[in-house]
C-alpha cells in the first residue's frame, strides 16, 4: 500500500476563500487525500452489484437442498466476501480517506476467487469419477483438489502477510513496498496455480473427448467424421457405474457441464490475471485509477463465473440430491478392481464353469448393450 497517502489525489479544488467556515475546511480536508489515487468508485454501479450479489448468495444458499456441501460453502463464502467488498467501495464514494471501507473492498474482493476455485477443484475429481479413473493424469481423482486447494491457500497466507506488513508501514508512515512486492507474490502463485490447473482441465477434456473417440474408431486423426460421432456411441468406454447420469436421460445439464465449467474457469483466469497486472502497477497505477477495466475484468468476470455456476449447479448436473459421488483412490475404478480379480482367476484356470456363467449374466443384467460392445473387445474386461 505504499504511497497510499503520498500519491493522492485532491478532489476538490485546493483554495478555500478566506471567509471559509469550519465545516467547509473539515469538508476540504476529509476529500483532501484519497486512497484511490483520485479515482471515485461510482456509486450506482457498487450498489447494483451489491443487489446482484445479494441474489446470487441467496440463491447459493438455496441451492444447500441439492446437498453439494463443499461446492456450496465455497460460493456462498465467495457470495459473502462480494457482497462485503462493494459495501467497502460504496461506503468510499462517501469517504475516499477513510481506511475502513478502503480495506472491506480490497481484501474481501481479492480473496473471493480463492473461494469460488476451491469449489470448482473438487469438481474435476467428480467428473473424473463420473467418466472413469483411467482419465486421470494424477494418481488420484483427489488430488487434483489437495494441490491445488494447497496452493490457494499458501497464496491467500502470502497475500494476508504482505497486506498486513503493508498496513503495519503505513500506520508508522514508513514506505509499504515490501508489503505490496509480498501481496503481488501472492497473486502470482495463485495466477499461476489456475495456469496450471488450466492445462489438467483441457488434458483431462482432451482425453475424454478426443482420446476416446481415437479408441472407438482405432484411428488417430482429429477428423470431422470424428468430432461427430455422439457421446452416446462411446460411452461404453466411460466407466459404467456412471452410466445412466451421463445418457440416460441425456441432460442438457449434464451434457453442457464441462463447457460452463470452462468458460467459468476463464473469467476467474481473467479476473487474476487482471488483478496481478493492476497491483503490479502500484496503488496509483493507470489500471486502479481507471474503474471501467475494473467493471470489465474483475466485477463482470466474477459475476459472469458465478452465474455459470448457478444455472450449471453441480447439484443439478450430478444430480446432488439423490446420487452418491464418492471420491476414491487410484488409476482404476473400484470396481474394476474386483472385476479384474475375476479375470486373473480365469486366465489361471481357478473358475468353475458356473462360476464364469454368473459372471456373464450379471454382467449382461446391467447393461445389455454395453456388454455386447466390450464382449466384441475382450469378454472379461469391463
Amino acid at each position: 500500500m505504499s504511497g497510499l497517502y503520498s500519491n493522492s489525489t485532491v478532489l476538490i479544488k485546493d483554495t478555500l476563500p478566506a471567509n471559509a467556515t469550519t465545516v467547509q475546511i473539515l469538508e476540504h480536508l476529509r476529500h483532501k487525500v484519497s486512497l484511490y489515487s483520485g479515482m471515485v468508485p461510482n456509486v450506482a454501479f457498487n450498489i447494483s452489484m451489491i443487489a446482484i450479489w445479494g441474489v446470487l448468495l441467496t440463491i447459493q444458499v438455496l441451492q444447500l437442498y441439492y446437498r453439494q456441501w463443499w461446492f456450496s460453502i465455497a460460493f456462498i463464502c465467495t457470495g459473502v466476501l462480494e457482497v462485503l467488498g462493494y459495501i467497502g467501495r460504496t461506503w468510499s464514494h462517501y469517504n475516499l480517506p477513510a481506511m475502513n471501507p478502503f480495506l472491506l473492498n480490497m481484501v474481501c474482493l481479492t480473496i473471493a476467487p480463492v473461494f469460488t476455485m476451491g469449489g470448482i477443484y473438487y469438481q474435476l475429481a467428480k467428473l473424473i469419477e463420473i467418466y472413469g479413473h483411467r482419465f486421470s493424469l494424477l494418481p488420484s481423482p483427489m488430488a487434483y483438489s489437495f494441490i491445488f486447494i494447497a496452493s490457494d491457500i499458501i497464496s491467500l497466507a502470502i497475500q494476508a502477510a504482505g497486506g498486513g506488513t503493508a498496513g503495519m508501514a503505513v500506520r508508522v508512515n514508513k514506505s509499504a513496498q515490501t508489503g505490496d512486492n509480498i501481496f503481488v507474490a501472492g497473486l502470482a502463485i495463485q495466477v499461476a496455480s489456475m495456469f496450471f490447473f488450466l492445462l489438467f482441465w483441457f488434458q483431462f477434456l482432451f482425453r475424454i473427448y478426443i482420446q476416446v473417440r481415437f479408441e472407438h474408431t482405432n484411428t488417430k486423426k482429429i477428423t470431422k467424421q470424428l468430432l461427430m460421432i455422439r457421446q452416446s456411441e462411446i460411452d461404453y468406454l466411460y466407466r459404467e457405474k456412471f452410466h445412466d447420469l451421463r445418457i440416460d436421460p441425456d441432460r442438457w445439464v449434464f451434457r453442457y457441464f464441462t463447457l460452463a465449467m470452462t468458460a467459468a474457469v476463464l473469467c476467474i483466469f481473467t479476473r487474476c490475471c487482471y488483478r496481478l497486472a493492476e497491483l503490479s502497477e502500484g496503488w496509483s497505477g493507470y489500471l486502479i485509477t481507471h474503474e471501467w477495466y475494473f467493471i470489465i475484468l474483475d466485477a463482470l468476470m466474477m459475476t459472469l463465473a458465478t452465474t455459470i455456476f448457478t444455472i450449471f449447479h453441480p447439484g443439478f448436473a450430478f444430480k446432488g440430491k439423490y446420487t452418491s459421488i464418492p471420491i476414491t483412490t487410484g488409476h482404476v475404478d473400484p470396481e474394476t478392481r474386483s472385476d479384474n480379480s475375476f479375470d486373473d482367476d480365469l486366465e489361471n484356470n481357478k473358475l468353475s464353469v458356473s462360476d464364469i456363467e454368473k459372471e456373464v449374466v450379471e454382467r449382461f443384467d446391467k447393461k445389455p448393450k454395453t456388454f455386447f460392445k466390450k464382449m466384441l473387445k475382450n469378454p472379461f474386461k469391463k
